[in-house]
C-alpha cells in the first residue's frame, strides 16, 4: 500500500481540524490519547465534507465531490486509498480500530442532501439528519474509545450527545443558513408556531421564530440530558469522547439567555474560554 506514513497524515488532520473546527480540536485534547488518531481523522473528514455545499454554486460540481468522497472511503476501507492525506489518515485510521465504515458513509449520504436545500418534513427528519451526522460522528468516537460498557448504553448515549450537538450547531447555524435560502427548522414545527418560510429566511428575529427555535433548543437540552443519564453505565473512554457534548450545553444555554434569538451577538461567537473551562471540569469528575 501507498500509504503517507501514519503520522504525516494524522498531522494534517491535526491542523485542519484545529484552523475549521476549533471546538472539536478542543475537545479532542481531552480525549485518551489512544483515541485521538481516529477522533482528528473523522473530524477531518467531517469539516472536508461540510464545506462542500458552500463551496459550490451548482448542484452537479457538488454531487461529483460527493461521488469522489464515496469512492474514496470505498478504497480506504479496502485498504488501497487515494493519495490524499485526511483519506489516509482514514484508512490508518479504519485499520486500527477496526471501526463501522457504514457511519462515515451514512455521514456523507447526509452532508449530500444538503445540496438540495430543503426543509425537513418533521421533527423526526431532522433528528434522522442529527443522527447521521453528529450522532455517526459520536458512534465513530466511542468505537476508538474502545470501552468496555455495553454496545447499547454506548450507542445511546453517542446518538444522544450527536442529537443535542447536531440540533445546537444548526440552530446556531441559522443565520448563515438563511443566507444560502434555506432553514432547517422543520416544516411540523414551523406550522405549531406559524413560521413562514418566508419569515424563517428574512434573516432577522422574530414572535414565530423565537418560539420555533425555543422548541427545538428545548428538544436539544432533552437528548442531552438522556445522554448524560447513561453516564454510571458508560466506561471513562467512552465519557472522554462524549466531551463535545459540552459544546451543545453552552450553545443551548446561550439561546435560552437571549430569549431563543438565533441572531443574537453570543449565540454566533466561538466559544472559547468557556468551553475550556467546561471540559476541564469535565474532565476532572469523569463526566462530559
Amino acid at each position: 500500500m501507498a500509504f503517507r506514513t501514519a503520522a504525516t497524515s494524522l498531522n494534517h488532520c491535526v491542523e485542519l481540524v484545529r484552523r475549521q473546527d476549533p471546538e472539536r480540536f478542543l475537545c479532542n485534547l481531552h480525549a485518551p490519547q489512544a483515541a485521538r488518531h481516529g477522533l482528528f481523522a473523522v473530524h477531518a473528514f467531517n469539516v472536508e465534507t461540510a464545506k462542500i455545499r458552500a463551496a459550490t454554486s451548482e448542484g452537479n460540481i457538488g454531487r461529483m465531490r460527493f461521488a469522489w468522497w464515496r469512492r474514496a472511503l470505498s478504497q480506504a476501507a479496502e485498504g488501497a486509498p487515494p493519495d490524499h492525506p485526511v483519506v489516509q489518515a482514514l484508512a490508518h485510521a479504519g485499520a486500527h480500530y477496526g471501526w463501522t465504515w457504514r457511519y462515515l458513509e451514512q455521514l456523507l449520504d447526509a452532508r449530500e442532501t444538503d445540496l438540495d436545500l430543503v426543509q425537513p418534513e418533521s421533527g423526526r427528519h431532522l433528528l434522522t439528519y442529527c443522527e447521521r451526522t453528529a450522532g455517526a460522528l459520536c458512534l465513530l468516537a466511542c468505537e476508538c474509545a474502545r470501552g468496555s460498557d455495553e454496545a447499547r448504553a454506548r450507542e445511546q448515549a453517542a446518538l444522544n450527545v450527536g442529537a443535542a450537538l447536531g440540533i445546537a450547531t444548526l440552530l446556531r447555524g441559522l443565520p448563515a443558513h438563511a443566507s444560502l435560502g434555506c432553514t432547517y427548522i422543520p416544516v411540523d414545527v414551523a406550522n405549531r408556531h406559524n413560521l413562514s418560510q418566508k419569515e424563517a429566511l428574512q434573516g432577522r428575529d422574530s414572535v414565530a421564530l423565537a418560539d420555533a427555535v425555543r422548541e427545538l433548543s428545548n428538544n436539544g437540552v432533552t437528548h442531552l440530558l438522556a445522554a448524560r443519564s447513561l453516564r454510571d453505565e458508560l466506561a471513562p473512554s467512552t465519557r472522554a469522547v462524549l466531551l463535545p457534548a459540552s459544546v451543545a450545553e453552552l450553545v443551548l444555554h446561550r439561546l435560552h439567555v437571549s430569549n431563543y434569538s438565533p441572531f443574537a451577538s453570543n449565540v454566533g461567537r466561538p466559544l472559547g474560554l468557556r468551553l475550556q473551562l467546561a471540559l476541564g471540569w469535565h474532565w476532572c469528575r469523569g463526566t462530559f
